[in-house]
C-alpha cells in the first residue's frame, strides 16, 4: 500500500516498483477482455512488487496501426517523464502486432527512457542481452502473423458465400435477411431495421420485405426517376411517407442517391467492390458480381434506365473561388431565419450564367421550412446597393474615422483576451503539472478521484489553446481591412480591379446584417410578390437605424412599369417590336407576356384593329 509524506501527498513505498498497466482490446465483440487482461496484470503487480500509478487503456482498436491509438501514443509520451519505470501487459501482442521494423522503434524509445516491458505470459522482456533480444522478436513475429491468418481465414470465407450467392453482411433497405443455419435451414426472416447478429457458421440471402409500405416506396422511387423526377421529389414524397433508412433516421440526399444506385434492387449481389482490408482482400482479382442472387425489386432494364438518368443529370460543381460572393454570411430570409447562400443558375441571356443570393430550397437542410417563399436576389443588385449605401451614409458622411475606431477598438478587446486567455493557460498547466506528480504518487482510493480531475483540466487547456488560435485566425485580415476602408470610394469605382477578399472581409466589419422577405402585392387587377429588406450596420459606425433595401435592388425588375414609361416616351403606339428591342430579346411571345402585364396592371391600353398599345388615361 501507498504511504503519506507530510505535505498529505500519498507515495509509492520504497519496496514497489512504480509502474502502468496498458489493455487493449480489438474489437467490441471482446467485451471480457479488458476485464480479463485487467486482472491478470493486477495479480502479477501484487505478486511481484509492482506498484500501478496509471492504466492505458484502447479499446476496439487494432495492434497492427500505433498511430491510430491515443492511449498508446500518451503512453511512449508519457514514458520519458521519469514517473513509472515498468510497463506491465497481458501479453506481447497487446502492446504491438506492428512489423518488427516498426515496433523496434518503440522499444528503443522505451529504453532509452529507462522503461521496461513485463508481460504475465513471458515476464521482462529483456534487450540486454542476444537471448532475449531474438525471443521478442521471435515473439513478435508471431504476433504480426496472427491477424494475417486470420484475415485470409475470413476473406476466403467471405469469397465462398458471394460465390454461392449468399451476402457477407450489410442492410438493405426494403430487404429482409432470410438467416439460415450451417444446414441450409431457413432459421427466421429478420426486418431491415432489426439488429441480429448471426453466428458465423450461418448464411444470409436477401428476401423482399414484409414491410410492404417499404418495397412500394422502392418501386415508386426508381419508377419517378425514370419518368422525369428529381431526387429532391423523391425525398420530399419519402419524408411525407415517414419513412426511414435502415438505421432508423430520416432519408437525406446523401443516403437516397445510395439508395438509388445500389444493384441489389435489380437481383445483384456484388461482394468486394469496396474492399480495402490491410492484410487480405476479396476483390484481388476484381470484384465479384452475381445476377439474379435474389428477387429483384426493379426489373434490370429500369434499374440500369434509372442510372443513366441519374449520371447525366450530375453537374460539376465548381469551387467557388474566394470574394466571388461579398455578403456571404451576411444576408437572410425573414420567413424562415435561414442564411441565404450564393448559387450561380444558368441564365439564356447569359453565357457564363447568373450569379444570385437564395435561401434554401433543400427539404434536408436545417431550419427548411415548406411555407417559405424561398426569395432569391441577384448578387450584382445587391451587393451594389449595399457598396453605395457604404459609400454614402459612411465615406461621404465622414464616418470613416469611427470605422477605423470601431475595428481598433476590437482588435484591442480580443488582444487583451487573448493576453488573459495565455494567463489562464499557465495557470491550468501548473494546475496539469502538479496534478500528474501526485497521480504518480497516489494511492488505489485517490488514483480515480485525481485521474479525473486531471482529464478535466486538460480538456480545459485544449479549449483555451483552441480560443487563443481561433482569435488569432480572426485578427490577422484586420490590417488588410484598414487599408481597404480608406480605399473605399476607389474600390466602388473600380470594382473589377478589386481584392474581393480583402473587400468581402471590409464589409464584415462594417455591416451587422441583411435581411429579405417577400410580401404579396396588388396592383390594379394583378397580385405579384414584391421584395422587402433591411441593411443594419455594426454598432461603432454611427448608423443605429436600419435602411430599408428598394424593390429594385433586391427583386426582380417589374418590367410592365418599364412597358408604361416606353410608351409615354414614344409620342406613338407601341409595337411589339419596340417591346422586344426594349427587352434585348428576339421572342415576340416574350414581350407579349409583359404587354399583357402592363395592360392589366393598368398602365397601358391596347388600341382596336392591333394597331399597338398607348398610355392608359
Amino acid at each position: 500500500m501507498a504511504t503519506s509524506h507530510g505535505n498529505g501527498r500519498p507515495s509509492v513505498p520504497s519496496s514497489l516498483i512504480p509502474s502502468v498497466g496498458y489493455i487493449r482490446m480489438s474489437t467490441d465483440r471482446q467485451e471480457h477482455s479488458p476485464e480479463r487482461q485487467r486482472a491478470e496484470i493486477i495479480e502479477m503487480a501484487e505478486r511481484d512488487g509492482y506498484q500501478i500509478v496509471k492504466w492505458y487503456e484502447d479499446f476496439g482498436l487494432t495492434g497492427t496501426e500505433s498511430a491510430k491509438r491515443p492511449e498508446f501514443q500518451r503512453l511512449l509520451q508519457d514514458a520519458s517523464s521519469g514517473r513509472f519505470q515498468v510497463i506491465l501487459l497481458y501479453e506481447q501482442s497487446r502492446f504491438s502486432r506492428e512489423d518488427i521494423f516498426d515496433v523496434m522503434a518503440h522499444w528503443r524509445l522505451l529504453r532509452q527512457a529507462g522503461v521496461e516491458i513485463v508481460t504475465c505470459q513471458r515476464g521482462r522482456l529483456r534487450f540486454d542481452d542476444l537471448g532475449g533480444i531474438l525471443t521478442a522478436i521471435i515473439d513478435q513475429h508471431g504476433a504480426r502473423e496472427e491477424p494475417m491468418k486470420l484475415a485470409q481465414r475470413v476473406v476466403s470465407g467471405q469469397r465462398q458465400r458471394a460465390k454461392k450467392g449468399l451476402r457477407n453482411g450489410g442492410i438493405v433497405f426494403g430487404y429482409d435477411r432470410e438467416i439460415s443455419d450451417e444446414s441450409g435451414k431457413v432459421v427466421r426472416q429478420v426486418h431491415f431495421q432489426e439488429k441480429f447478429r448471426r453466428p458465423i457458421n450461418w448464411s444470409t440471402r436477401l428476401v423482399p420485405s414484409a414491410d410492404t409500405a417499404a418495397v412500394d416506396a422502392v418501386k415508386w422511387a426508381f419508377d419517378k426517376i425514370r419518368h422525369g423526377g428529381t431526387v429532391a421529389d423523391v425525398l420530399r414524397e419519402f419524408k411525407a411517407r415517414g419513412l426511414r433508412t435502415t438505421y432508423g433516421k430520416p432519408f437525406t440526399f446523401s443516403s437516397l442517391i445510395g439508395l438509388l444506385s445500389n444493384p441489389a434492387y435489380a437481383g445483384v449481389l456484388r461482394a468486394g467492390f469496396y474492399s480495402c482490408g490491410q492484410f487480405a482482400r476479396i476483390n484481388e482479382d476484381g470484384p465479384i458480381v452475381i445476377d439474379d442472387a435474389h428477387e429483384a425489386l426493379v426489373p434490370s432494364e429500369q434499374f440500369e434506365e434509372a442510372q443513366k438518368l441519374l449520371a447525366n443529370r450530375k453537374q460539376k460543381h465548381e469551387r467557388c473561388p474566394p470574394g466571388r460572393y461579398l455578403l456571404t454570411g451576411l444576408v437572410s430570409c425573414t420567413h424562415c431565419g435561414c442564411r441565404v447562400h450564393g448559387v450561380k443558375h444558368k441564365d439564356r441571356r447569359l453565357r457564363s450564367g447568373g450569379l444570385y443570393y437564395q435561401c434554401n430550397t433543400c427539404p434536408d437542410a436545417k431550419g427548411f421550412s415548406a411555407d417559405c417563399p424561398h426569395p432569391i436576389v441577384r448578387v450584382e443588385r445587391l451587393e451594389k446597393f449595399v457598396l453605395d449605401t457604404i459609400r454614402t451614409e459612411l465615406l461621404e458622411k465622414g464616418a470613416e474615422q469611427r470605422i477605423r475606431e470601431a475595428i481598433i477598438r476590437l482588435t484591442s478587446r480580443d488582444v487583451k483576451a487573448t493576453n488573459q486567455d495565455e494567463k489562464k493557460l499557465q495557470e491550468v498547466r501548473r494546475k496539469i503539472d502538479r496534478g500528474t506528480e501526485n497521480l504518480a504518487l497516489a494511492g488505489k482510493d485517490d488514483f480515480a478521484a485525481i485521474s479525473k480531475l486531471l482529464q478535466s483540466w486538460r480538456d480545459e487547456e485544449t479549449a483555451i489553446l483552441d480560443q487563443i488560435e481561433r482569435r488569432g485566425s480572426d485578427l490577422k485580415p484586420i490590417p488588410e481591412a484598414m487599408r481597404v476602408i480608406s480605399r473605399f470610394s476607389e474600390i466602388r469605382q473600380n470594382l473589377a480591379e478589386a481584392d474581393r477578399v480583402k473587400l468581402a472581409h471590409a464589409i464584415q466589419l462594417t455591416v451587422a446584417s441583411i435581411t429579405i422577405e417577400v410580401r404579396e402585392t396588388t396592383t390594379g387587377q394583378i397580385t405579384y410578390n414584391e421584395f422587402f429588406g433591411e441593411l443594419r450596420f455594426r454598432e461603432g459606425t454611427g448608423i443605429t437605424k436600419p435602411i430599408l433595401i428598394p424593390d429594385e435592388a433586391i427583386g426582380h425588375p417589374r418590367i410592365w412599369r418599364e412597358v408604361g414609361l416606353l410608351a409615354q416616351r414614344l409620342g406613338r403606339p407601341l409595337r411589339l417590336a419596340d417591346v422586344c428591342d426594349m427587352l434585348d430579346s428576339p421572342d415576340p411571345s416574350h414581350a407579349s407576356y409583359h404587354l399583357r402585364r402592363a395592360v392589366l396592371a393598368g398602365v397601358v391600353k391596347k388600341l382596336p384593329k392591333n394597331q399597338g398599345w398607348v398610355p392608359a388615361e
